[in-house]
């Protein structure tokens, strides 16, 4: 009676603990991107490391140090012919819309007629202090990017230090609560790095096989939109569709309706692909949930934390069935 007495008490402390933890969270939440963003590229960058110290017998600074700069590496290179492809396909577009002949096909009058309206009616100041604020955010973002990137690197570097300055919490007169708090947190993380490197492997998968079609139909700018689809890939599901909108876009722009209706055909069973194939197959070992489920929950998320909750909404959820003894997390 008494053991049965001390494991429901220990139960309870556990829920206070992750209620603490939630309100942390709510109070801290403007800093949640870079906390998260921090958390991510930490645990790839140890992983990574791992294998790196294995293979080329370096030692553990040296790999976290490589590690690192292929990645600011590829990350130039990147940014270089993304931006470069966007200010070619905005060119692009603005010659299309120019020099288009919108009385040549029925289906192109009834577009005008329609949009024509709306364009009539755009306030140009207003489209200029928006594309602004769009700015604004993008440049935060890229701030928040650097910053994670450098708390991240700072965090690898010295993760020995931190664990050894960090077991005072485990010592002190609160050790029951931050023995609690350590707990919960090491579980999260774990099921977050995990599932996000199982994210990283189906995104490769995809942006492969788009690269194939995209390099089939003579696309311009194929790097450009390669880094494009990778980058989108890492949005579960949603990141696919997304896609399409430039891919579209381009397809008209170099092609007939043709080179459109292959791309739509594509996306979609890349998509169909990802959600029946891809996701059950390496997601079965980890979350064994239900595509429906994992569609589900990624919905709300999004409406709840916007791209955010593309990102951990999942993770989030199998944290919650694994720390609620409905599901266990397989870690392996």
């Amino acid at each position: 009676m008494n053991l049965l007495s001390s494991l429901k008490q220990k139960v309870l402390y556990r829920y206070f603990v992750l209620l603490v933890i939630v309100l942390l969270i709510f109070c801290l939440k403007q800093f949640m991107p870079l906390l998260l963003l921090t958390i991510i590229f930490s645990y790839l960058a140890l992983q990574a490391a791992k294998h790196l110290e294995r293979l080329l017998k370096l030692s553990r600074s040296l790999s976290i140090a490589l590690v690192y700069m292929l990645f600011i590496v590829v990350v130039i290179l990147a940014a270089k012919h993304g931006a470069t492809t966007v200010i070619n396909q905005i060119d692009s577009m603005i010659k299309l819309v120019t020099h288009l002949d919108w009385q040549s096909t029925g289906l192109l009058q009834d577009v005008y007629k329609n949009i024509q309206p709306y364009t009539d009616s755009l306030n140009t100041h207003q489209l200029i202090s928006q594309g602004f604020s769009q700015l604004n955010q993008v440049g935060h973002v890229l701030y928040e990017l650097i910053l994670a990137l450098l708390f991240s690197f700072i965090f690898s570097m010295t993760y020995p230090q931190l664990r050894i300055w960090a077991k005072n919490f485990l010592n002190s007169p609160f050790k029951k609560f931050f023995g609690e708090f350590y707990i919960i947190i090491h579980r999260f993380i774990l099921i977050l790095g995990q599932l996000f490197q199982v994210q990283l492997l189906i995104c490769v998968i995809n942006t492969l096989i788009m690269v194939v079609v995209l390099t089939f139909l003579q696309f311009p700018y194929l790097l450009g939109f390669t880094i494009l689809i990778f980058i989108l890939g890492l949005i579960p599901v949603f990141g696919v569709i997304i896609s399409l909108i430039p891919l579209t876009i381009t397809a008209f722009m170099i092609g007939n309706w043709h080179t459109v209706i292959t791309i739509l055909v594509t996306v979609l069973l890349v998509h169909l692909f990802e959600s029946y194939f891809l996701h059950p197959h390496f997601m079965s070992n980890k979350t064994h949930m239900p595509i429906l489920v994992i569609l589900l929950n990624l919905i709300i998320m999004e409406k709840l934390f916007g791209v955010w909750g593309l990102i951990v909404g999942l993770p989030i959820l199998t944290f919650l069935l694994d720390f609620f003894h409905i599901q266990k997390f397989n870690r392996k």
